[in-house]
């Protein structure tokens, strides 16, 4: 677990859904996405997902992107895309995809052990790395940098 200051440089398409159905509506957004990824200047393979922060129980839906990071701004974004940078400081840690949920769990218990504050206005941003056998993510928590 660290505490990162960082940019995100993406291409993505945007979705909106019920955050219940985001475990199986991101990924199979992010396939449509994955198909035309050859049509985007500068990309990095490296996918990404960004997530409107869940406020509460009421809160029952919200937006997300799905895309891949870019080295630079596009000269031009493919139809139905947006290039987008997000910037901030955050929790960072990364695990197997299988685990995402106690990832998740880890990383919300050592922001408050350490006292730090969650950012409701930033993004949750999710780094896709293939491994041999399966595939890790990196969770990106955003805080407010004091």
């Amino acid at each position: 677990m660290q505490t990162i200051n960082r940019t995100f440089q993406i291409v993505g398409i945007k979705g909106h859904g019920a955050f219940k159905n985001f475990a199986t509506e991101v990924p199979e957004f992010a396939r449509q996405l994955l198909h035309r990824t050859r049509e985007i200047e500068h990309h990095t393979n490296t996918e990404i997902a960004l997530f409107e922060p869940k406020m509460g129980e009421g809160h029952l839906e919200g937006h997300y992107y799905v895309g891949v990071l870019v080295k630079d701004k596009p000269s031009h974004v493919p139809k139905g895309m947006e290039y987008l940078e997000v910037s901030g400081t955050y929790v960072s840690a990364r695990g197997s995809i299988d685990h995402v949920d106690i990832l998740y769990k880890e990383v919300g218990q050592w922001t408050s052990e350490h006292k730090l504050t969650r950012d409701w206005l930033t993004y949750i941003v999710e780094t896709y790395h293939p491994t041999e056998n399966s595939e890790d993510v990196e969770v990106y928590l955003p805080i407010i940098d004091s």
